[in-house]
């Protein structure tokens, strides 16, 4: 197992990569070093989640093309999926990865965390 972007402070690595076949990660929106997410609502929120999925997915070798599923969790799934539904289209364009959507109480002020799955290939 490889672990990117590990965190000594807390016990946290930004993605694992198993056996150099997946990798995955959880993000939310949040930049690094900061305690609070975006300005914005739940569509901000999901473009920064998409910016740090494209440093780490570069970082492993990987492109969009490679995420195979995500699993969103929403404050408010309802008042929400759309901002979520109009960034996820941006950033997949054609080619969207299978995606189940959970409403969740989440941390810090925050509207959406997302966990994602990239496969590399054989």
């Amino acid at each position: 197992m490889e672990f990117l972007r590990s965190n000594k402070e807390r016990p946290f690595s930004s993605a694992v990569i198993h056996n150099g076949k997946v990798l995955e990660t959880v993000l939310t929106g949040m930049p690094p070093g900061e305690s609070r997410p975006v300005v914005g609502g739940a569509g901000a929120e999901m473009r920064e989640i998409f910016r740090q999925l494209d440093e780490i997915l570069a970082e492993a070798g990987l492109g969009r093309n490679n995420v195979c599923s995500a699993r969103i969790y929403a404050q408010d799934v309802l008042n929400d999926v759309a901002e979520i539904n109009l960034a996820w289209k941006e950033y997949f364009g054609t080619h969207p990865a299978n995606r189940r959507c959970y409403g969740v109480q989440l941390q810090a002020g925050m509207r959406v965390e997302a966990g994602f799955v990239a496969e590399f290939p054989e």
